[in-house]
């Protein structure tokens, strides 16, 4: 898993949550009140999702190819706009569930629900374009499994990463740019070419932006698993 610092500035957006939908019926993703944008640069935007219990969203629109992480167990439902309501349908994501859905050619305007009885929290990442510098084979390393494709958009490709307690992955060569989003709480010392090493705290949800190429050796230096999917952009 990559971990090299984000080397563009965050972006924090003052969300109103009293906001209405306007005439149109709809709003764009970045006005959705609980889509809460945390940083972008050159090649993505990213945004938290975060609904309790029976919150409902405004409609809102997707017009930007999307990567999307569930962070934990949700009971989604999803209604499309000016579709009639016997069509809306309630999912259930599990943990780790990613996907890059083709939102640029294929536009979505709807609003959710959370049905559930917890937290639904999901990561969003607008892929606004690719890097120069991109892999042309799938990553191959220890710890890293790739996923299948779930959406059809080749945008992105996937990897679950694994580490119990102890564990390490050996000297790894990302030779792509992307982003990795942490299911789990877990200490994770990152070991770069030369010696110099680093311990990074995760969270649920918590997610970092790298730059390729990066060497790195990942080891869990804590009590728990680390759970992580790492979308690279190709």
């Amino acid at each position: 898993m990559p971990m090299q610092d984000q080397k563009a500035p965050s972006r924090l957006f003052q969300l109103c949550s009293c906001a209405r939908e306007p005439a149109a019926g709809f709003v764009e993703v970045f006005d959705e009140p609980r889509h809460y944008h945390r940083f972008q640069n050159d090649y993505v935007r990213v945004y938290d999702v975060r609904f309790g219990p029976g919150e409902t969203s405004l409609y809102h629109r997707h017009n930007i190819d999307t990567m999307y992480v569930t962070v934990n167990d949700a009971e989604v439902y999803d209604h499309t706009f000016q579709s009639d309501a016997s069509t809306g349908k309630t999912h259930h994501l599990t943990a780790g569930l990613s996907m890059c859905r083709p939102h640029g050619g294929d536009p979505l305007i709807h609003k959710v629900r959370n049905d559930g009885d917890g937290l639904m929290h999901m990561i969003g990442a607008e892929v606004l374009k690719l890097p120069e510098l991109v892999s042309d084979k799938p990553l191959s390393a220890p710890c890293h499994t790739q996923l299948d494709n779930l959406s059809g958009a080749e945008r992105l490709r996937f990897y679950r990463i694994a580490l119990e307690p102890g564990e390490t992955t050996g000297e790894i060569t990302y030779g792509f740019s992307g982003l990795t989003v942490s299911i789990s709480d877990a200490n994770i010392a990152v070991a770069e070419p030369g010696g110099t090493s680093r311990v990074v705290s995760f969270s649920p949800g918590s997610h970092i932006w790298h730059d390729g190429p990066v060497t790195q050796m990942l080891t869990n230096v804590g009590e728990t698993a680390f759970v992580a999917i790492l979308g690279e952009w190709c």
